[in-house]
């Protein structure tokens, strides 16, 4: 990767003194670590429309004459501030059109992704609203990586958003220079086992779509191609499909080592499906025996090492 990932935030969580009480909620896993490997677009949807600092709360709010339009309100004053950040939501989105992923501020009713409170007249409340800006954005790029930052703590959540980011740019990088067919298909062979431990399935629905590749036009085939592959990408692995995709690899190496070699890596593979170590350790051995065993098909896999190494993420998957 040659340039910095392009990264939208909530402007807040960059430590950015927007939230409607006049403070912030700095994530230090964006500004201290990932930082090193993206450069950041904050928003505040809610100052973009002139909300002001410190301001109101607002809330999504069913709409009584129509249950399926969910409004931006005040409930202090009734004051509806909906038609102010659709507009500004659709004109903010067409602009990120070269992000690699968002992360937004959980809870929001501007860019809350999972479970935003919804009201509706004097019933309790239901966690199951999208914040009006966030919703925008995801219509528009429905294969950009997005998360919340509340979620980031999790750190399978973390590691498979940081995946995803690193994957979104790879292949926007492929078709964003002159490429070949066989740039693409030597693409699809290095991502094969990490696509592998996302979405078996759809990775091999993938892999026929490249051997369709004769047949499509390079435009339109570009375009299935990086839906199918974010498509696949978006699905969360789970640990027996990473499981599965590390005994994949080990079946590359099966004739190159002795009985008491596969033994070790089996043993260890074992371990990591049963909750034992981190996805670290059989990784690293993995990774010292195709070294050793100089073997070219696996070395080149990207699964190997799909972020950098210094983040650390899959220390405690």
């Amino acid at each position: 990767m040659e340039q910095l990932l392009k990264i939208g935030v909530s402007a807040c969580l960059l430590g950015q003194e927007v939230r409607f009480n006049g403070g912030h909620c700095n994530h230090r896993f964006l500004t201290h670590s990932f930082s090193k490997y993206a450069v950041f677009e904050p928003v505040c949807p809610e100052v973009a429309i002139g909300m002001g600092i410190p301001r109101k709360s607002v809330r999504l709010e069913r709409d009584d004459a129509d249950s399926n339009m969910v409004r931006m309100i005040e409930p202090k004053s009734g004051h509806d501030y909906t038609d102010d950040m659709v507009a500004y939501s659709a004109e903010k989105a067409a602009e990120l059109n070269d992000l690699d992923g968002f992360v937004f501020k959980k809870n929001s009713p501007s860019c809350g992704v999972f479970r935003v409170k919804i009201y509706q007249n004097d019933q309790p409340s239901e966690r199951r609203g999208i914040g009006l800006f966030a919703q925008a954005v995801m219509e528009r790029y429905p294969e950009l990586p997005v998360e919340e930052e509340g979620r980031l703590s999790d750190p399978f959540l973390r590691e498979n958003f940081v995946e995803r980011v690193f994957a979104y740019r790879r292949v926007k990088d492929l078709f964003d220079r002159k490429w070949s067919r066989r740039d693409v298909i030597e693409f699809q062979a290095r991502e094969k086992l990490l696509l592998m431990a996302h979405a078996p399935h759809k990775a091999k629905l993938l892999g026929q779509l490249v051997g369709r590749i004769k047949q499509s036009q390079r435009d339109d085939f570009a375009t299935a191609y990086i839906q199918a592959y974010m498509d696949c990408m978006n699905t969360n692995p789970s640990k027996g499909r990473h499981t599965n995709a590390m005994m994949h690899m080990a079946g590359y190496l099966k004739n190159k080592l002795s009985q008491s070699g596969r033994a070790e890596l089996a043993s260890v593979i074992s371990d990591y499906r049963n909750g034992y170590v981190p996805m670290t350790v059989p990784m690293a051995l993995m990774q010292h025996m195709i070294r050793r065993l100089e073997e070219g098909y696996l070395v080149n896999q990207t699964y190997l090492a799909p972020h950098p190494r210094d983040l650390a993420l899959r220390n405690h998957v």
